[in-house]
């Protein structure tokens, strides 16, 4: 179970299959913004295919030489972009790994310039109901399905972390994190502490959504148009808790604003005195999935079925499966 999430699938009629049983069954690859030259610069861009393959590997080798935009699956055949800050770099061969250099770019790449990820996933030992399968494009195309954080924001108990963080329960935080293998909370790098709070962000972000979607408060959502790259669509927002957040009066902040009174915490919480560096002010998140490219093809001789899909970045291609599949 996903940490946060106690709603039920839009989709009624789900299947029974298997995905990631080889990493190759499950394809991902970044896509960023029209306009960003690679043609000449200061800086080296690179293209990095990684295979079964651990994320927490690459940031050992690049370490703080290059930017990379998202962490990819394990259990998967990514494909990502790499900017270094130099032009000169030794690139190492590493089992699951490699780097091929695309260019040279006046400046380094942010998460800004991500526009999202194509993914190309295979099922295995499928119920190829087509029914099934025609209810999920449908979800997806229309953006209606909900937009929570997936469970690889969860591994380790780093909601758990960032909740005991949030609440100054130091010891309690000390203990988790030598549980999740590290020596405790002094030798975790500032970025791993600053995760751990956004996993708790990301825990109380599903209780919101599953608030709404179970109907257990009333009100309208907020509703902007969201056109950015190919997405052009209608999107509901919603909240992420923080110092920052303000009540706008409607559905999404009503249910967190229940989610934090159920969780004993005030907004500004979130504002960590004595870690000032991970404190997080919150903000808006998509409430639906923003998608595009959404289609599937079943082979039913061979009990398989391979969906594709773009998501925007920030989306779990895990939660897009879980309106399609029994065991998400």
């Amino acid at each position: 179970m996903i940490p946060g999430i106690n709603a039920e699938p839009l989709n009624k009629i789900r299947i029974k299959g298997k995905i990631k049983v080889y990493p190759e069954d499950f394809v991902v690859a970044e896509i960023i913004k029209k306009g960003f030259s690679f043609k000449e610069g200061k800086h080296l861009l690179a293209v990095a295919e990684k295979n079964n393959l651990d994320h927490a590997v690459v940031r050992k080798i690049l370490g703080n030489t290059a930017n990379y935009l998202g962490i990819k699956d394990k259990e998967a055949l990514a494909y990502f972009f790499i900017s270094f800050k130099r032009v000169k770099v030794v690139l190492k061969d590493v089992q699951g790994l490699k780097i091929r250099i695309v260019g040279r770019t006046k400046r380094m790449l942010t998460r800004k310039d991500l526009l999202g990820n194509t993914f190309k996933i295979k099922i295995r030992d499928c119920e190829c109901n087509e029914t099934a399968f025609q209810n999920w494009k449908k979800i997806m195309e229309t953006w209606t399905a909900p937009n929570f954080y997936g469970p690889q924001r969860f591994s380790n108990n780093n909601h758990l972390i960032g909740e005991a963080l949030v609440k100054r329960d130091f010891k309690r935080a000390d203990e988790l994190v030598k549980k999740s293998g590290h020596e405790g909370l002094t030798a975790v790098p500032l970025w791993l502490k600053r995760f751990y709070v956004q996993a708790y962000q990301s825990y109380l972000f599903n209780r919101e959504i599953s608030k709404v979607l179970n109907g257990e408060v009333k009100g309208q959502p907020t509703t902007i148009n969201f056109a950015e790259g190919f997405f052009n669509g209608k999107v509901e927002i919603a909240y992420l808790p923080g110092y920052g957040f303000r009540d706008k009066g409607d559905i999404y902040s009503k249910a967190l604003i229940e989610v934090a009174k159920e969780e004993g915490i005030k907004f500004r919480h979130f504002y960590i005195d004595e870690l000032k560096e991970i404190s997080q002010e919150g903000g808006i998140r998509p409430a639906r999935m923003i998608t595009h490219s959404v289609n599937f093809r079943i082979d039913e001789n061979a009990n398989e079925a391979t969906v594709n899909f773009i998501l925007y970045k920030g989306m779990y291609a895990t939660i897009a499966l879980r309106e399609l599949l029994l065991n998400y």
